[in-house]
């Protein structure tokens, strides 16, 4: 029987195959054999086996098993360190073999809320038009799930607003490229922004959060209780289509980025007295030396929209 297509290093024994490699990955991704094996389309006895097979190679665990999922071992982490790379290379080596030379292959963008609406929509139409092979999906992330998302590979990159932890550096293996700011203002209904007693007006109203993780919304509640003396309460929107149409409805106020609030969002306005905001706007991704091609055209992009963006007439 031939033998599997493998990546064979100096120790002959130590041969991998790439579906076995692909399987690990999705493993890792998913957390789970059984998700893992839908989105690859193997059955799970299959999945199984191709980590066992790993295990057994490499000469230790990777996965662990848990009641619910599965998450990696120490060796494990490592493991899908050099898998991940390993998946780049091949990228790179199809890359170069392309006739044509135009740049083509697959990029997963992750955004926090904000960005999906703001960003994303100018950076997809770039790509399309300097890259037409390249296929970006888009994944909505919260905030605090980025490092993770791109880290475990189910993103490839992730935009998302708001500022570091002071003094903690980003995880081994990670890029974080800082992007311009973002300017979120508060928003309600123009019932209540033009009301003659804005106390009275805003005393039932509610702070809308679009992202639990965003500070923003935690200003503009300590806003509201320093200027009106209203302690508000905190409502989950969702997204931002959903703060927007309460903030609409007169249901409640929320911090939105100020070039979505204009002439389209109409019946919104912005409240004069409480605070504008910028929030910083950061790229995270495996950076130049582990990316493949497409992902750093994919990063290029967003730097280069985001910069126009800043640019661009109120």
């Amino acid at each position: 029987m031939a033998p599997d297509p493998c990546f064979m290093g100096d120790n002959v024994s130590l041969d991998l195959a790439l579906y076995q490699l692909r399987t690990f990955r999705e493993v890792a991704r998913l957390g789970s054999f059984t998700k893992a094996a839908r989105s690859l389309g193997y059955a799970q006895s299959s999945v199984t086996s191709h980590i066992r097979s790993l295990e057994s190679r490499v000469g230790m665990q990777l996965v662990q098993r848990l009641p619910h999922g599965v998450r990696l071992t120490p060796s494990g982490e490592i493991f899908h360190e050099y898998a991940q790379r390993i998946f780049h290379v091949v990228d790179e080596m199809a890359t170069a073999l392309n006739p044509s030379g135009e740049m083509e292959g697959r990029t997963t963008v992750g955004a926090s809320a904000f960005l999906l609406e703001t960003r994303i929509g100018p950076l997809m139409h770039e790509c399309r038009y300097r890259y037409p092979k390249v296929q970006v999906s888009l994944r909505q992330l919260s905030i605090s799930r980025a490092h993770e998302a791109v880290r475990s590979g189910e993103v490839d990159l992730a935009l998302v607003h708001g500022e570091p932890t002071v003094g903690e550096p980003p995880p081994a293996g990670i890029t974080v490229e800082e992007l311009p700011d973002l300017e979120v203002v508060p928003v309600a209904a123009a019932s209540l922004v033009n009301a003659s007693d804005p106390v009275a007006a805003l005393a039932s109203v509610r702070v809308l959060a679009v992202d639990p993780d965003c500070a923003s919304h935690q200003v503009l509640v300590g806003a509201l209780r320093d200027t009106y003396g209203i302690d508000p309460t905190v409502v989950e929107a969702g997204s931002m289509g959903g703060a927007r149409e309460l903030a609409r409805a007169g249901y409640g106020v929320a911090m939105l980025p100020h070039e979505a609030v204009g002439p389209a969002a109409g019946g919104l306005a912005v409240l004069p007295s409480l605070p504008r905001l910028r929030l910083g706007v950061r790229a995270l991704w495996g950076g130049r030396e582990l990316a493949r091609p497409p992902v750093a055209a994919v990063c290029d992009v967003a730097t280069r929209v985001g910069r126009e963006k800043v640019v661009q007439p109120a």
